[in-house]
């Protein structure tokens, strides 16, 4: 069956959503499995170190899936990429829930890595590029978190039930092995969906991307809204192809580059690695060890309260998903850093200062920091990165950003617990933490300008040096800017020349 109008959008929807699920699930499926007497039987009672590696090694596996897209991402479409991603995944986790020994295990979650950091860098881009009314785009791609937060959620409640399976190695593979079925589904509905009209042109099949375009519109190419959207991208790809529009290695210091590509990547890179540097990795690969070990909760009370954690982290999500559009981008950054910011203190201090009542304490803390990095940095900083990459460039820049994401995470969930089991430093690796929600709020306010209403070719604007706003293509974009960006309220300040639109609202 032939997709048209909204249904293709919303199979994209579905499709990603399913993918992020299941980068979600494993995300959260060892967290609760890792403390199992059947699992650490089966790993022949690894030590701390090896736990690490069994874990971490998934995050450094998915940062090399998306070095890989950045490289040759143009040369598939993002929907062949996406199912490429699943189909590996598949591959290692049949290897992962059939391990007897941590080598094979770490062998099956480095296949399940690659595949995810296909995904990851791919999902996000497809669901935006997709979208033609732009109040959407930004509710589609948090949606996309929010399922991976879902995903995790499903995977630490599905750990919990399989905790009363005593004494079966179900206890721990069953849940391993359940990740397949999601990957399946990610597969299924991709089939059904087109790729991007803005990959097609950029690839130059312009006849295939008019062809997507009146099925994504139900119009025909000649319509004045058709029009208007096939020549705002072809406008921006024009202006890409100008020979100041390049990536060159010092524009990653200091970008003065006529359309700041290298800018916008750098910003897309620090923005979601410090995301993943504020501690979350470390609560969610470890939140049953967190309740048990450090807290001093007992087995099952850590087990079902990991559980709540991660429904916690998916309900604020989805609630970020309703409420994304009312506020712009840098305020829901800039609130959320310094929210997380007080409660990651509090968290903090409680944990230097061992006992029961400062333990509870500690974890409603933890349970608040949660709540407000649920519909805030998690989501917000995937939105915000897919927004700002210019066209040409976008599967470069994007599969950058989420691979800083991956690093900063493997060196989270490798060295953490690490350092919390060495007694000369425990709580105060915590701290490290801290310092990223504290840097979080500055960053945002002095260099991310706010990208809410436009569309994807009109954000090229905000960046654009003054040199080129008379050029023909980008006074085709103007109708854009000048229509959702004028105002007060100046938001953050450029490199080289060019003054950011001012615009109003909240």
């Amino acid at each position: 069956m032939v997709l048209h109008g909204k249904k293709i959008y919303n199979n994209a929807l579905l499709a990603g959503g399913l993918s992020f699920i299941t980068f979600g699930w494993d995300a959260g499926v060892l967290g609760g499995i890792l403390l199992t007497p059947e699992f650490q039987m089966a790993m022949g009672m690894p030590n701390t170190t090896t736990i690490s590696m069994i874990t971490s090694v998934f995050l450094l596996a998915s940062w090399l899936g998306c070095i890989i897209v950045s490289l040759s991402g143009l040369f598939l479409g993002r929907r062949t990429w996406i199912i490429l991603g699943s189909a590996v995944q598949i591959l290692g986790t049949i290897i992962s829930a059939s391990s007897y020994s941590y080598g094979q295990l770490i062998a099956g979650r480095v296949l399940i890595g690659i595949g995810n950091g296909f995904c990851t860098s791919m999902v996000p881009i497809f669901v935006a590029e997709m979208a033609i009314i732009t109040s959407k785009r930004g509710q589609g791609v948090n949606a996309m978190l929010a399922c991976a937060s879902l995903g995790t959620a499903f995977a630490y409640w599905v750990d919990f039930g399989m905790v009363f399976a005593h004494n079966t190695q179900a206890v721990w593979r069953f849940p391993v092995a359940f990740q397949i079925v999601w990957a399946l589904l990610t597969i299924g509905f991709l089939l059904r969906s087109p790729d991007t009209p803005r990959y097609l042109y950029a690839r130059d099949r312009d006849v295939d991307g008019d062809a997507l375009l009146e099925r994504l519109y139900e119009k025909p190419i000649n319509d004045a809204e058709v029009a208007l959207a096939k020549q705002d991208i072809l406008a921006s790809l024009e202006l890409e192809r100008t020979t100041t529009a390049g990536l060159r290695i010092k524009d990653f210091f200091w970008d003065t580059s006529d359309l700041q590509a290298a800018r916008r990547i750098r910003t897309g890179m620090i923005l979601i690695g410090v995301a993943y540097l504020m501690g979350i990795d470390m609560i969610f690969y470890y939140t049953t060890t967190i309740f048990q070990v450090y807290i001093g909760l007992a087995p099952l009370t850590a087990s079902g309260l990991a559980g709540a954690a991660t429904s916690v982290l998916a309900i604020t999500n989805f609630v970020g998903v309703v409420y994304m559009e009312k506020f712009k981008r840098r305020t829901w950054l800039i609130s959320g850093a310094i929210g997380q910011t007080v409660f990651l203190a509090a968290f903090t201090g409680l944990l230097s200062s061992p006992g029961h009542a400062t333990g509870a304490a500690a974890a409603a803390m933890l349970f608040c920091w949660i709540a407000i990095f649920g519909p805030t940095w998690c989501p917000v900083t995937y939105v915000y990165a897919s927004e700002i990459m210019p066209l040409r460039y976008r599967h470069v820049g994007f599969a950058l950003s989420v691979s800083s994401q991956w690093l900063m995470a493997f060196v989270t969930v490798y060295a953490g617990p690490i350092a919390i089991a060495d007694p000369n430093v425990g709580w105060k690796t915590w701290i490290w933490f801290l310092v990223f929600n504290a840097i979080a709020a500055p960053y945002v306010y002095f260099c991310c300008p706010e990208t809410r209403g436009l569309t994807l070719e009109g954000i090229d604007l905000i960046f654009m040096s003054a040199s080129m706003h008379d050029t023909p293509a980008a006074k085709q974009l103007d109708h854009d800017f000048a229509a959702e960006s004028t105002g007060a309220d100046t938001d953050s300040g450029k490199e080289g020349s060019v003054a950011v639109a001012p615009e109003k609202g909240v």
